[in-house]
């Protein structure tokens, strides 16, 4: 059984079903599990997709007007109703490095709602940002760039401290470290933190897995259940989607 981290409300849940995925509803809302409280915007390009107020997944920003995140994160969202928020540590707290955003323009590739394959979407705000020491673009990977397995990467968003857990105010994140390529997928990145319950989670969709300073994936899904020490997170590998991104952001 597989779950995609889908936002708040609607989470999708995917069971194979004799070699089949069904996509069935779900009622779990959108945290890092066994990770750490980050420091106050140690991660300035990472945002959080609201919907009325409330979050629902994680985004990277890529380029001054420009927003990567999980294709799943938009699938049956009315775009014209999400805020795109930067520059936060506390989901709640009313901090003056935060700044707020429409989403203008959907850039989509398709995603295979039923594989989770292209999981990815560029969301272009309606303004550019204020880039300063609290909002910052993520520097991105050459095309098809490999990482390796046993390199050391970090991951951060708002999800669930567990499965059923609750959901944090402030951003967490979490070292992982990139599995080998047979417990993967082809076109994902996969890490670990075997052995021990850390992981992503629910509301977790759409942030950056981080690698020596290159976002290397996007957020995707997870097997079974959150940062249960024995299956990996599967990310979108952001390498293989330079074409796209680069034509989205010189559209």
């Amino acid at each position: 059984m597989s779950y995609c981290m889908c936002k708040c409300m609607s989470v999708c849940v995917y069971v194979y079903n004799m070699g089949n995925m069904v996509s069935l509803p779900g009622s779990m809302h959108t945290q890092i599990v066994g990770g750490r409280e980050a420091t106050p915007n140690s991660h300035p390009y990472i945002a959080s997709l609201q919907l009325r107020g409330r979050h629902f997944c994680g985004g990277s920003l890529i380029a001054p007007q420009f927003l990567m995140t999980a294709a799943h994160c938009m699938e049956n969202t009315a775009s014209n109703l999400v805020t795109v928020v930067l520059g936060a540590h506390s989901l709640r707290a009313n901090e003056a490095t935060k700044q707020r955003f429409r989403v203008n323009q959907v850039f989509e590739n398709g995603f295979n709602p039923l594989t989770l394959q292209n999981d990815i979407v560029i969301l272009k705000l309606d303004r550019p940002v204020s880039l300063n020491g609290k909002v910052q673009v993520v520097s991105l990977p050459s095309a098809n760039e490999d990482v390796p397995a046993g390199t050391q990467c970090v991951t951060a968003g708002w999800g669930r401290l567990s499965t059923e857990g609750q959901i944090p105010d402030r951003l967490q994140e979490l070292n992982v470290t990139v599995t080998r390529q047979n417990l993967c997928r082809p076109n994902n990145i996969c890490t670990g933190v075997f052995m021990q319950q850390a992981g992503i989670c629910f509301g977790d969709s759409g942030g950056p897995l981080v690698c020596n300073g290159v976002i290397q994936g996007i957020t995707s899904f997870i097997i079974r259940s959150c940062g249960n020490g024995v299956t990996p997170d599967f990310f979108s590998r952001v390498s293989l989607f330079r074409r796209f991104i680069d034509d989205a952001i010189n559209s």
